[in-house]
């Protein structure tokens, strides 16, 4: 070498370039020499340097003069940007610097502070800071930074949401990924909750989603059936104790009759609340039959020796879905962090009655009544995707030991975990269960029709969307079939509803195209004869010439001795599952030929040939087919109704309202007469046809509009179902002639405004919408013993819809969730408890299928707490946004473009939805608080932030006011050593300076106020420098070189004059000028200046003459000076 290549020289003029008396001679004693180094390149030995001679090059070698270190690409690009804006370009730099530390294997800025001097680490950590502040989005391209890279930062929020878009061997570890979102709160509120159902938790979660009321607590004080109810029975003097214990029974059982129906609701209110224990048993809370009588609050049992003995086999199945539906979902979980395995599974088996049998000998007294909750236990484990952990034995020890109950919970329970799979084992243990697909040679089975019906529905779930042709042409045969024996009349309504809704998901939307192998069953013209009625002789039949007699003869032996259905189709049987399969076939496909066999009829005459409750089935699955011509508006709904209906319904108004002009009594029964005395056509019709008519179609226009925005929260759609509510109430309460005149029969209306309830549950479900919850609250209030189990049920569901996981779960509106939708709220509801004739109960759950997670939730990353802050939310189709607040219900259409942060007490989060899919990807929001700030929960007004309450005094007081704004460990650390006047100081050189506690104080105020805790140690060193150099006994060529370093930075900086490169100040400019001159004032008492310096002829001789200026000073002073 020429000349000897001085690293700090080096760095020095990286931080000159620019400054207009910097000449290009100065880089050849600077840059050039080590440019020349790097051809030949660096040793081991070398390795900082070379790595800091990289960094300053990325950061401030504009010119690009050091050529051959050009290892990044972006370094190479720079020069491209020269000409554009300077603050885009320093923003750049930036980047390329804390690339270039990940490349040089530096993964947290702090790993240089010891082993880099105090003027070459600023620099570049002021770098990391400005990226810190201003970090690059979140992008989908190659270029977009990796998780590290924020980690370097310090953005550990920005990295947990990039690592969500990563697959999963590439994640890293989840910082709330250990147990459920509720893990922390369940396990604080499991001890207190003697109830074990789970409401009380989801009170305490939901207070984050619904901070303004209390709401949750409310629905879940409605849904609750694990207390005694509060009984009040007003006693009259003239009443009996006898009789009044009798009335207190009555009051009693009316009670209880609601009570065992919430269990459907309050398993939507907390779906996937609960975080399991691999050691501990998941309780089934109990249903309580008995009530808590004032003023003493004494409990009086519900007398049910009068009960039929099954009336509490589905309501402990639904309890027993309830409390498994609490469990996370497997989809989520990974298979390291599942807590719910096949040990845990039998391990929450109870002991059977054949167990306890053998276990106790013959002593009877020790028997145990059978378990009817584990199958309702078994069906919700395989909705949340965790039976298929068990093992064929498994599942045979269940079916041949368990109840019914176990039964069906464990066939809908297989085929939902393995929906859509055409599972070959799961498929046999169905087909075992029914009857018609087994060989003849089979001995016949004795089967509960429960059992085949949940068979059947397990056969469309495992084959959805396949169009199996075996179980196409089965299912199309069973909705048809005729009972052979006395056995198999029983609940066949609930088995060919089934059959049609099982066929419908096997073909679920194929009826845009031609399914390549099916064309000769006809499929259309058969469900268009089960729909219509009619003469049923197969093709088949007529090719071979078998007649009637034949056939009947042939099944003599089999016929069943209860029901005669000669050749004809009862199509009372057979049109409900064939007109939901047609539209389930044809979903979406605007068919209108199809469309045709659903048309509604427009003459009386053909209006008394259909039951009105089909009327409705055929207005859900029209609406299923031209699916994009629903719209939510209260005029869609009225145009649903044929005009022979409207005609007849104003006629019967007017009449009506000429009856009650004219003076006739408000008995509607006596003015029927008058009203329907004319002649003729237009007046000739069945008032009571009319009227459920009109009854059953608005009902299945609303569940049709449910089904168009289920999730939607649309509150168009919600405005006209809620419109039709309060139209079906008036109808139910007002007295007015004219409302008397429209008001169909009881059964009628209240399934009608129970259809429509639920409904509006549909489109508002998880929102929690408020004036919904009022209304629902409103219908139920009426507890009669005319009130009947299904409605008990229906409106405890709407309830625990609207409040769907707390607020947390939404429903979808694909055509898979529309079938399973369908399935689970279809218009016909039990009477009794029993009661599984039209409809199997258990399928009542299969809507958890269609249940998506849509919450928005911001965590902060540091401490996995979840947090609400205020966010926007941009439009994707306009310029428009709104401001929301976390957590937030995205709904299912939610059409956003970005999301951003909106609170300055975090860092900045810009999200764009074209590379991140929030409604599947980000249910999580990371977020990183800035220090000196607290959470809005707990100072919503923000007045509790450090620059307005912590004063740097000193003491206790400030102590924990640090802990309490900052859990940083090494500001928590300093303050304990430093600031607290219990430590002493062993250093003498600040012994006798009272005031160090006070600097200290100072400091840790001041970089907890400003996010620079990392820089402590550095304030320390320049303080200790600065009293040193004071005292003129640590004057060091090392601490000058750092002193200069510091003083060309920032000159820099002022030269800028950037308004990014401001962005971060982390040691201010008094501090530095300070620093300088306190080196100045060294040199003016040593008397050494560039005068002094020029004058002397023999530097050598002149520094070893006693009491002249020592040669170190000197040699100082030179770097100094330049």
């Amino acid at each position: 070498f020429t000349i000897p290549p001085c690293i700090m020289t080096c760095l020095d003029n990286f931080l000159q370039l620019g400054n207009d008396d910097f000449s290009s001679n100065d880089f050849i004693c600077g840059i050039t020499a080590y440019d020349e180094v790097a051809r030949v390149g660096l040793n081991g030995a070398c390795s900082y340097s070379w790595m800091i001679l990289r960094l300053f090059k990325c950061l401030f070698d504009k010119d690009n003069i050091m050529s051959n270190i050009t290892h990044l690409e972006e370094d190479e690009k720079t020069a491209e940007c020269l000409d554009g804006d300077s603050e885009s370009l320093q923003r750049k730099r930036d980047r390329e610097g804390v690339l270039a530390l990940l490349e040089e294997g530096i993964y947290h800025p702090m790993k240089l502070q010891d082993e880099l001097p105090i003027g070459a680490f600023l620099p570049i950590f002021e770098a990391v800071c400005r990226c810190r502040q201003d970090p690059p989005q979140i992008v989908s391209s190659i270029n977009s930074w990796s998780p590290a890279a924020y980690d370097l930062i310090g953005r550990n929020d920005l990295a947990e949401l990039l690592s969500l878009r990563l697959s999963p061997m590439e994640q890293r570890p989840n910082p709330t990924s250990s147990g459920s979102d509720y893990s922390k709160i369940d396990e604080l509120i499991t001890s207190a909750d003697n109830d074990k159902d789970g409401l009380l938790a989801i009170e305490e979660f939901s207070a984050t989603i619904f901070p303004d009321d209390n709401r949750v607590r409310e629905a879940a004080r409605l849904l609750r059936s694990s207390r005694p109810i509060f009984l009040r029975v007003p006693r009259p003097v003239e009443l009996s104790d006898h009789d009044y214990e009798r009335k207190k029974q009555e009051k009693l059982s009316v009670l209880c009759h609601r009570s065992i129906s919430l269990c459907l609701g309050r398993g939507m209110l907390t779906m996937g609340t609960h975080h399991a224990l691999s050691a501990e048993q998941l309780v089934i809370p109990e249903i309580v039959l008995a009530g808590r009588v004032p003023p003493a609050n004494g409990t009086l049992a519900l007398d049910t020796s009068s009960y039929p003995p099954n009336f509490r086999v589905w309501p402990e199945f639904h309890n027993g879905v309830a409390a498994g539906l609490r469990l996370s979902s497997a989809m989520g979980a990974k298979n390291h962090e599942r807590t719910i395995t096949r040990t845990w599974i039998k391990y929450n088996k109870p002991v059977t009655p054949q167990q306890s049998d053998n276990a106790a000998g013959n002593n009877s007294s020790s028997q145990i009544p059978p378990n009817y909750a584990h199958g309702g236990f078994l069906m919700a484990l395989g909705l949340r995707g965790h039976l298929s952990l068990l093992t064929a034995t498994d599942l045979t020890d269940y079916l041949t030991q368990g109840t019914i109950t176990t039964t069906v919970g464990i066939f809908l329970g297989m085929a939902a975990n393995k929906r859509g799979t055409c599972d070959p084992a799961t498929s046999k243990m169905l087909c075992l269960h029914i009857p018609s697909l087994l060989p003849s040679s089979f001995i016949p089975m004795e089967l509960a029709s429960t059992v085949q019906a949940s068979a059947v529905a397990g056969i469309g779930l495992l084959y959805q969307g396949s169009s199996h042709r075996l179980m196409t042409e089965f299912l199309l045969n069973e909705i048809g079939k005729h009972p052979i024996k006395d056995q198999s009349n029983n609940d066949r309504e609930g088995f060919s509803l089934l059959c049609g809704l099982s066929l419908g998901m096997v073909n679920l939307q194929k009826g845009t195209s031609t399914v390549c192998g099916l064309e000769d069953l006809r499929i259309e013209e058969r469900l268009h004869k089960y729909i219509s009625g009619g003469a049923e002789i197969s093709d088949s039949r007529r090719q071979k010439g078998v007649t009637d007699a034949a056939i009947s003869a042939s099944h003599e032996s089999g016929r069943n001795s209860r029901v005669y259905e000669a050749n004809a189709i009862n199509r009372d049987i057979t049109a409900p599952g064939a007109t939901v399969a047609l539209g389930l076939i044809y979903i979406k496909s605007h068919n209108k030929s199809v469309a045709t066999s659903l048309v509604l009829p427009d003459t009386h005459f053909q209006l008394d040939y259909v039951r009105p409750d089909l009327l409705a089935l055929r207005v859900i699955s029209r609406s299923l087919i031209f699916w994009n011509d629903v719209e939510p508006t209260p005029e869609w709904i009225d145009s649903m109704v044929p005009r022979v209906v409207k005609s007849s319904i104003e006629f019967m108004k007017n009449a009506a309202r000429r009856a009650a002009s004219f003076g006739q009594m408000d008995d509607h029964d006596q003015v029927y007469p008058e009203i329907y005395s004319g002649k003729g056509d237009a007046t000739d019709f069945d008032p009571q046809a009319v009227r459920q008519a009109k009854s059953f179609i608005v009902a299945g226009a609303c569940f049709s509009l449910g089904l168009r925005y289920a999730g939607t929260a649309n509150r168009a759609a919600g405005s006209a179902i809620f419109e039709r509510i309060i139209w079906f109430l008036e109808l139910r309460d007002n007295k007015d002639i004219v409302t008397l005149t429209q008001r169909p029969d009881t059964c009628t209306l209240t399934t009608c405004l129970c259809t429509a309830a639920m409904s509006l549950a549909m489109v508002m479900a998880g929102t929690g919408d408020l004036d919904s919850f009022r209304l629902f609250r409103a219908i139920r209030w009426r507890c009669d013993e005319d009130t009947l189990y299904g409605t008990h049920m229906t409106l405890g569901a709407a309830i625990g819809l609207l409040f769907l996981g707390g607020g947390k779960y939404t429903l979808g509106n694909s055509p898979g969730d529309i079938a399973m939708l369908i399935t689970s709220f279809y218009p016909h509801y039990p009477v009794l408890s029993s009661d599984n004739q039209y409809h199997l109960q258990a399928l009542r759950h299969l809507y958890a299928l269609a249940v998506h997670k849509r919450i928005l939730e911001a965590v902060d990353v540091d401490n996995a707490d979840k947090v609400c802050i205020p966010i926007e939310l941009s439009l994707a189709k306009s310029n428009e946004s709104i401001e929301v607040t976390t957590p937030y219900l995205l709904a299912n259409d939610s059409d956003f473009a970005e999301i951003r942060l909106k609170s300055d007490r975090y860092y900045p989060v810009v999200i764009n939805f074209a590379d991140f899919n929030v409604q599947g990807n980000i249910s999580t929001l990371y977020v990183k608080r800035k220090a000196g700030h607290l959470d809005f929960l707990q100072d919503p007004n923000a007045l509790s932030s450090v620059s307005t309450t912590v004063e740097s005094d000193g003491g206790e007081s400030f102590l924990k006011s640090i802990k309490f704004f900052s859990n940083d460990a090494i500001l928590s650390s300093f303050a304990k050593y430093f600031c607290n006047p219990q430590y002493k100081i062993d250093d003498t050189s600040f012994e006798a300076d009272v005031s160090f506690e006070k600097l200290c104080n100072d400091i840790a105020h001041e970089c907890m106020k400003e996010e620079k805790t990392e820089i402590l140690p550095l304030y320390l060193k320049l303080f200790r420098f600065i009293d040193g150099i004071s005292k003129k006994n640590n004057i060091k060529i090392q601490n000058i070189w750092d002193a200069r370093l510091l003083r060309s930075y920032v000159e820099m900086k002022g030269r800028m004059d950037d308004a990014y490169f401001g962005l971060v100040n982390l040691l201010s400019r008094q501090l530095i000028a300070l620093v300088c001159e306190s080196v100045d004032k060294t040199f003016q008492d040593f008397g050494v200046d560039e005068t002094a310096l020029l004058s002397l002829d023999n530097y050598d001789g002149m520094t070893r003459k006693e009491g002249t200026t020592p040669k170190r000073i000197v040699e100082c002073f030179l770097v100094w000076c330049q």
